[in-house]
């Protein structure tokens, strides 16, 4: 099969954004602190969740609250206390991160749709 010049480059460019679509969802998934992790980290709320919904689930995880982040669903949090990144999942967060090697607002997509493919798989 002979492809033309844009159609080559068109289907180039698709399989440079799908390896690269698999190669983030593969370290955010990996990038995620386990159930019992506790100390600063990342906060990553479904991306248009209100603010304030935010900060009741932050409150209720026992987290101390270091700053916003720049977006309304990621805040940087820290406790002393074992087990935060688990008490934020369960009040509602999409994931707990240390440190992300990627911009807050790709880490939030790639978070939300990680959090949505494992409810899937349940």
């Amino acid at each position: 099969m002979k492809l033309s010049g844009h159609r080559l480059a068109l289907a180039l460019l698709l399989g440079v954004i799908a390896v690269w679509f698999v190669g983030m969802a593969v370290v955010m998934r990996h990038g995620a602190l386990p159930p019992e992790a506790s100390g600063t980290m990342l906060a990553v709320f479904e991306p248009g969740t209100p603010e304030d919904e935010v900060f009741a689930s932050l409150t209720r995880a026992d987290a101390r609250i270091v700053k916003p982040s720049g977006l309304s669903f990621i805040w940087v949090v820290s406790s002393d206390e074992p087990g935060l990144a688990g008490k934020l999942r369960r009040e509602g967060a999409l994931g707990a991160y240390r440190e992300l090697p990627v911009s807050p607002v790709i880490a939030g997509c790639f978070a939300f749709a990680d959090a949505r493919v494992a409810n899937l798989a349940q």
